[in-house]
């Protein structure tokens, strides 16, 4: 999963983004997600987004686990960020993160995992 050519892309500290077809991409980085990291990260995604919620896909495969803190501030604030979030993830970690932000109860944001690319963008567009 990468950018296509001559579209904005936006470094994070956790990932790289950018928007395609209305949905935000996010290829993460294998680097430690602290709470300070995620808090950032997602003010990074407010101002590319212009605070409005979005479609994600996400490639989780170089991501790492978070400790109960930053476990905590993901579930109170995706459902301010996301509308929906697809991942793709080739490694077993990235699996298990998916599963946590499935078992997510407080104001739950619609999230699946998919073996690829297209079925993931083709179930995203139910949510544009």
């Amino acid at each position: 999963m990468n950018p296509p050519a001559n579209t904005e892309v936006y470094e994070g500290e956790i990932a790289t983004f950018w928007f395609e077809d209305g949905i935000l991409y996010a290829k993460s980085k294998n680097v430690p997600r602290t709470l300070e990291v995620q808090k950032r990260t997602y003010d990074l995604i407010r101002k590319i987004s212009n605070g409005k919620k979005v479609c994600m896909l996400a490639d989780a495969s170089n991501s790492q686990p978070q400790d109960k803190q930053t476990r905590e501030y993901i579930a109170q604030e995706m459902p301010k960020i996301f509308k929906a979030m697809a991942v793709l993830s080739e490694s077993a970690t990235g699996k298990v993160i998916t599963s946590i932000f499935r078992g997510l109860k407080k104001d739950p944001v619609a999230v699946e995992m998919f073996p690829d690319e297209h079925s993931a963008k083709e179930w995203l567009k139910q949510y544009l």
